[in-house]
């Protein structure tokens, strides 16, 4: 039988799809979670299966799931979609859930792009972006993974704030979420219902005359149930300070409010203040001021309150020897732990087992980064067997991320991991370190895995954008505590 040229190519075309389209019905890429066996890079990755990895780009609009045991990108999501006109997606925590690759809930916040770090490399930004806090979620059930945003937190309590995001763990467990902002130097907790409630606001003033700093109470309007906090509104300052500025800000008034950590086994929380390089310890049940710990080297203990009025805890402070930035403590709660920089650079030590916080007491500092070079972020491990820090630097210098013995107090590991470090976390074993450096927003960019143990950069993946921020989805409540909750 004779076959034309055209039935010919009719019936090859037909068997190439047919064929195509079996092997598509076959090939695992085309699943929802890849399986990587038989990849070169299997054997390497596969130790890192169920961490997924959340990646907020500060320069990329975006926040990406990385399943690092392929490794690949699970889904993404760009905040151009919530209408921000070049939307900074700044600080991100993430929800527990025993299985992330079927799905989990994250928080992130935006912050507007008006500060000098990005000024310098694109000032065509300076007036655009928003404060924003969105709650979030990662849906993997389906042939087609998705980020898509649950709540606006922001417009939902009328309050926006930009800075770091932190869930609550022990005794404040599967009940709130903290947002804190530098720029008004406010702190929201809500609970984590996908429609919000505030639970409390406070707002932190200094008054340079009697050199007090004022911690107090807000409140929604009565009529609306919301605060009158939107984008732009309440800034003391224009952006959000670079470490240094500290010592001249705009508003006399402004203390740099950085965020908020849960203890993990008391009902207590941390209330960060960069300016005055102090934390005020405030109880969870009454929300009540119970301490400021001043955290210098050379400073005592804690300031003294001078009064309480309504809602408002007024404590001296007469001098400032360092401010600090960033602070939190062990997953065992025995030690709390903050960073000093600008003027000094080590980071204090404090007992906080005892539920009076009035009682914490200074056992020791780490020290040895000389000037150059500023603690800043800090990562748990489970075990509280180490403790991570950011060392940070600027240009040209990189900066890098050093392991501390609590036992000791002593730097016993450092990697260059690359310019511009930020945030350290955990695998959810424990066994391995992850860390984003951003290139200072231009530059070099990815992200590192240490063994937590042998010290060995064990894979290292590019990441552009500018990751300021990063975090592992834990896979409980308890695997939370050496995630974004503790410490930031």
């Amino acid at each position: 039988m004779s076959i034309s040229r055209r039935n010919f190519m009719k019936g090859a075309m037909a068997a190439g799809v047919a064929g195509t389209a079996g092997s598509f019905a076959m090939n695992p890429a085309m699943a929802a979670v890849h399986d990587a066996t038989g990849e070169r890079q299997h054997d390497l990755f596969k130790q890192f299966k169920d961490n997924v990895i959340l990646l907020p780009g500060k320069y990329s609009g975006s926040v990406s799931a990385l399943d690092l045991s392929v490794p690949e990108t699970l889904a993404w999501y760009n905040f151009g979609l919530a209408g921000i006109d070049m939307p900074i997606p700044h600080h991100i925590a993430a929800m527990p859930s025993a299985d992330p690759y079927q799905g989990f809930d994250f928080y992130q916040t935006m912050q507007p792009p008006a500060a000098p770090y990005v000024n310098e490399n694109s000032p065509e930004w300076r007036d655009r972006g928003a404060f924003k806090m969105f709650k979030m979620r990662y849906d993997g059930s389906g042939k087609q993974n998705k980020i898509s945003i649950v709540n606006d937190v922001s417009e939902t309590t009328g309050m926006a704030l930009g800075v770091h995001v932190s869930i609550g763990v022990g005794p404040n467990a599967n009940k709130y979420v903290a947002f804190a902002d530098g720029q008004k130097d406010m702190v929201l907790i809500t609970d984590i219902s996908d429609n919000p409630k505030t639970v409390k606001a406070f707002r932190v003033d200094y008054d340079p005359v009697a050199r007090q700093v004022n911690i107090s109470h807000v409140f929604p309007d009565q009529s609306t149930g919301k605060f009158d906090y939107l984008d732009r509104k309440g800034m003391k300052t224009s952006h959000e300070a670079m470490l240094g500025e500290e010592l001249m800000p705009a508003d006399p008034t402004a203390v740099f409010v950085d965020a908020f950590t849960w203890h993990p086994e008391l009902p207590l929380g941390a209330i960060l203040i960069r300016r005055l390089g102090c934390c005020a310890i405030v109880d969870t049940n009454t929300w009540e001021v119970k301490a400021m710990l001043s955290t210098g080297k050379g400073a005592p203990d804690n300031f003294p309150l001078v009064k309480q009025q309504g809602y408002t805890w007024t404590y001296s402070v007469p001098s400032v020897l360092t401010p600090l930035h960033e602070a939190g403590f062990m997953t065992s709660g025995e030690y709390f732990l903050a960073c000093n920089n600008v003027l000094q650079n080590n980071i204090a030590v404090y007992r906080s087992e005892d539920p009076d916080p009035m009682k914490w007491k200074k056992e020791a500092f780490v020290e040895g980064f000389g000037r150059k070079y500023l603690p800043l972020h800090m990562g748990n491990v489970p075990d509280s067997r180490w403790a991570f820090f950011t060392i940070w630097a600027r240009k040209p210098h990189n900066g890098y991320i050093c392991k501390v013995d609590p036992k000791t107090w002593k730097v016993v590991a450092k990697w260059d991991t690359g310019p511009d470090p930020h945030t350290c976390d955990c695998t959810v074993d424990g066994q391995f370190i992850t860390t984003v450096y951003s290139g200072h927003q231009a530059g070099q960019s990815g992200m590192v895995v240490i063994h937590a143990d042998t010290d060995e950069i064990v894979a290292r993946l590019p990441n552009p954008g500018g990751m300021h921020d990063h975090v592992v989805v834990p896979e409980s409540w308890e695997g939370l505590k050496s995630s974004r909750s503790t410490s930031v």
